[in-house]
């Protein structure tokens, strides 16, 4: 098929004319002054464009520069705050323009409202346990407005408002206001239990994940609610939280949604636990990962509040809660313009994006160690310390232990039973069975009469474990991860980014460094942290396109980052510190230093810290905030004199003689203009291309002597000082820079050309060093090295 024959393409030309996505407001105007005055020029039939003209036109070139790099600005703005806040998909949605594009598929409102009447809508079946529980409730004290401003304090801003389209930097804005009105309005729902329509509804957003995008099963409902209604709720979850605590009816095993509790927590509870028992030859510790499906959406309102009544709840409390979640209803937001089904009602299911929806379920499934526990004996319960600890909870992440197959068979059995009591869906396809052993051998399991399957490795909570308790799969894992995000922001520094590096590492560390040390306290005493270096020694070099003969300790030394293995260490060490200090309030991790077994890298971590010249029983003496920063002090001074020491080479700027700044290097931002900035950086490095570095790189091949006279050394300062071929580009942007200092060595002129200490002063070098490397290029002297 040739050229001709080529059906031509169908362009969208709407899509032109919207423009550049920074072209502003500014921009406009400026463009629109300029045409007038041309247009004014061409009727008045004049020969010469008016003076005017060429300053509007510089005009227009500086709006759309400014423009430009404000728009920029802001793209990275919203990368670090989608970096810190974990949001991954406003993150890869700024970060890769090609990446997979959400399909615009627009369901009919009445699929979608069929689907929420299938899985929401159906209500409980009715029971009379409650009939007499709301007679005489007793009477709550007026609502403290200052209640109300600490709760108003709590609100995080730039989230999407609810129906009544109330935001929450209004309500903050004017707290003082809304505290004493808010206030009095509380008081009438709690004396009278009304609580406004609007508060219950839900305005559905459907986020795609995969397959058919024509099926809403295939779709993450992210619920709004209302600004308001959520401090409601949480005015609320305080006296919930303060009841529940004081009849400790959430047990240690649930993790989830608690304060002072982490992931990280419940995976070393549960490797210790596998090392334990898998430690001796035929040892093993056998875990089944039960995935409940659905289980927030799918609990029936009747049995948790059946649940509530009967553990002793505040009567008032429960009835104000029923009367949050009663009457609830839903639409879906169908379309970009904001249209929206028909609504309907919520009958099944805690709130979704209600901030009493994690406390309510975790009380829902309080009771699910109970049957587990009564038959501890039977089911072979592993023991942490005096404690049997049958279940692991994070949420509606369990994990069911047993020391021996018979046993996790018999409590799988309850586990069955327990979820068909409760209404509880386990999802045979995602449930697995992990057999912690020194030997790698097969079993059949079964769960409610369905097949499940045997796994060698298994990501709980973000962790790979595997049945050998070994970290190659997770460092696997974590490696391709942080590679996939160190490239994808490489590739928007280069493309969209400006080229800016102060914010490229700042989305570095959120992102990629989040990443690398995530759950590292647990495998990082046991695994080689060299290959995670590399990683951030590749990005930071590409970062500033130096060589190879540049040392990795020089570049963190000119950007103020410390090695990963420094960074890894201090997260993993001030986690300790913090387990330590959170001790009182963990009773597993209690009974795990209680334990007759010796817990995961204890004695590493106390030899580290020994080395770094710190004395840990003085360290676990002061406060946390103190530890931490004591800790954190000495490993940078480490670090400092490491990256010293090994950054001093011939390509650095320690060898040239410059004093490495506090903090990160001005030029990195002042030279704005991409390659200004890249010469300064190579001349600043003494990297800059010369025939002394080809010499070096081709080992000898090629001459080191300068071309202007076949004698002199090619080096950094006779490109500088000396060199003839340069002195026009050297009078124009050097010679008023070196007048004050023209009588000292040319060694400290170097050093007062790129120290970096005025602005002005660097773009004028780099300038000059920009017309070195245009007479190089055009005369073939520039080698790839």
């Amino acid at each position: 098929m040739s050229f001709f024959t080529v059906p031509a393409i169908q362009v969208n030309r709407a899509l032109f004319k919207t423009g550049a996505p920074w072209f502003n407001l500014k921009c406009k105007q400026a463009r629109r002054h300029l045409c007038a005055i041309y247009n004014e020029y061409k009727s008045s039939g004049a020969l010469v464009l008016p003076r005017n003209y060429q300053q509007a036109k510089i005009a227009y070139k500086q709006a759309q520069r400014m423009a430009k790099q404000e728009w920029q600005q802001n793209r990275w703005q919203a990368l670090i705050i989608a970096s810190s806040s974990r949001n991954s998909r406003q993150f890869w949605q700024l970060i890769n323009r090609r990446s997979r594009r959400y399909p615009l598929t627009i369901i009919p409102a009445p699929v979608w409202e069929s689907f929420l009447r299938k899985y929401f809508a159906s209500p409980d079946p009715n029971t009379n346990v409650l009939d007499d529980v709301f007679d005489h409730l007793p009477i709550w004290p007026p609502t403290d407005p200052d209640e109300i401003l600490n709760l108003i304090s709590k609100l995080k801003i730039g989230k999407a408002p609810g129906p009544d389209l109330v935001p929450a930097e209004a309500i903050k804005l004017h707290s003082d206001w809304w505290a004493k009105i808010l206030a009095v309005t509380f008081d009438a729902i709690n004396a009278t239990g009304r609580v406004p329509k609007i508060w219950k509804d839900a305005i559905i957003i459907p986020i795609y994940k995969k397959g058919s995008p024509d099926d809403p099963e295939n779709y993450r409902n992210i619920s709004l609610l209302s600004i308001v209604g959520k401090i409601y709720a949480r005015f609320l979850l305080n006296r919930l939280t303060q009841w529940a605590e004081e009849k400790k009816l959430i047990g240690p095993e649930q993790a989830g949604f608690r304060p002072n509790q982490s992931t990280t927590d419940h995976v070393l509870v549960l490797h210790h636990l596998a090392q334990k028992y898998s430690s001796s030859n035929r040892g093993q510790l056998c875990a089944a990962f039960i995935d409940l499906k659905a289980a927030f959406d799918s609990i029936p309102r009747r049995l948790l509040w059946e649940k509530l009544a009967r553990w002793g709840i505040d009567r008032r409390l429960l009835w104000l809660i029923i009367q949050l979640h009663e009457g609830s209803a839903a639409r879906v937001r169908i379309t970009p313009a904001g249209d929206l089904t028909n609504s309907v009602p919520i009958n099944r299911g805690v709130r979704q994006g209600c901030i009493l929806a994690p406390f309510l379920f975790n009380l829902f499934i309080s009771d699910m160690r109970i049957p587990l526990a009564e038959s501890q004996e039977i089911i072979h319960a592993p023991r942490l310390a005096n404690y049997r600890c049958p279940l692991l909870l994070y949420a509606d992440d369990a994990v069911i232990l047993s020391f021996s197959r018979i046993g996790l068979r018999r409590a799988l059995k309850l586990f069955v039973s327990y979820c068909k009591t409760n209404s509880l869906t386990i999802n045979q396809s995602k449930s697995k069975v992990l057999i912690f052993s020194k030997s790698r051998k097969s079993y059949k399991w079964q769960l409610d009469g369905k097949p499940i399957e045997q796994v060698y490795k298994f990501q709980y909570l973000g962790v790979f474990l595997q049945y050998n308790l070994g970290w190659k799969a997770h460092i696997a894992y974590v490696l391709n991860k942080a590679k996939a995000l160190s490239f994808a922001l490489l590739r928007f520094f280069f493309s969209d980014g400006a080229l800016h590096v102060p914010s490229a590492l700042k989305v570095f560390k959120a992102k990629v460094i989040a990443t690398l040390a995530y759950a590292v306290p647990l495998w990082g005493t046991a695994v080689n942290l060299m290959p995670l270096e590399v990683i951030q020694n590749q990005f930071l070099r590409r970062l500033l396109k130096l060589p190879q003969c540049v040392s990795n300790a020089a570049i963190r030394l000119e950007l103020k980052t410390t090695s990963l293995e420094n960074t890894l260490w201090r997260r993993s060490l001030c986690y300790w510190l913090s387990l330590r200090h959170r001790l009182p309030n963990l009773y597993l991790i209690q009974c795990l230093w209680r334990d007759n077994f010796p817990v995961l890298g204890a004695k590493e971590i106390h030899s580290k810290v020994v080395t770094y010249g710190l004395s840990p029983s003085e360290l676990l003496e002061l406060d946390l905030a103190t530890a931490k920063k004591t800790l954190t002090q000495k490993l940078e001074e480490i670090d400092l004199q490491q990256n010293t020491i090994l950054g001093s080479g011939t390509c650095s700027p320690l060898n040239l003689g410059i004093v490495p700044s506090q903090q990160i290097p001005s030029y990195l931002t002042s030279l704005s203009v991409a390659v200004h900035r890249y010469a300064f950086i190579k001349a600043r490095f003494n990297a800059f291309p010369s025939n002394v570095l080809n010499n070096r790189f081709s080992n000898g091949q090629i001459s080191a002597v300068c071309v202007c006279d076949n004698r002199s050394i090619e080096s950094l300062q006779h490109i500088l000082f000396c060199c003839p071929l340069h002195s026009v580009s050297r009078i124009r942007f050097l010679s008023p820079l070196l007048l004050e200092i023209s009588g000292d060595s040319l060694e400290t002129q170097l050093i007062y050309l790129l120290q970096d200490s005025d602005p002005s002063r660097s773009l004028s070098v780099a300038r000059f060093l920009i017309t070195v490397l245009a007479y190089k290029r055009k005369n073939g002297l520039l080698y790839d090295y």
